[in-house]
């Protein structure tokens, strides 16, 4: 995983070791984009910019009452641990397999 800039409202960029993007902003959210379907697999697939799915944890709130529930994420604030995050997500799941 590599920095690849940080903009001037906060953002960080980062490249994964297989290529996909992620992203810390400084709201909390870790976002990483999804993996590009092979050429060969798909070749009418087309996608308009990058679609991106959340990292951060998610919480499951109940309402008072027993009946409902809804989810929230946990935000993270600090940067350092968002970056944390974003390097443990990609040890996780960007590195290559080995058969």
């Amino acid at each position: 995983m590599k920095v690849l800039n940080i903009s001037k409202n906060g953002t960080i960029k980062c490249e994964m070791s297989d290529g996909r993007l992620g992203y810390t902003y400084k709201s909390g959210y870790v976002r990483v984009s999804c993996k590009n379907p092979s050429s060969t697999l798909y070749p009418n697939f087309k996608r308009r910019g990058i679609k991106l799915y959340q990292i951060n944890v998610k919480r499951k709130n109940i309402s008072a009452d027993g009946n409902n529930y809804y989810y929230t994420r946990e935000l993270v604030f600090d940067q350092l641990k968002r970056l944390q995050m974003l390097y443990s997500f990609d040890l996780k799941n960007c590195q290559p397999k080995n058969k």
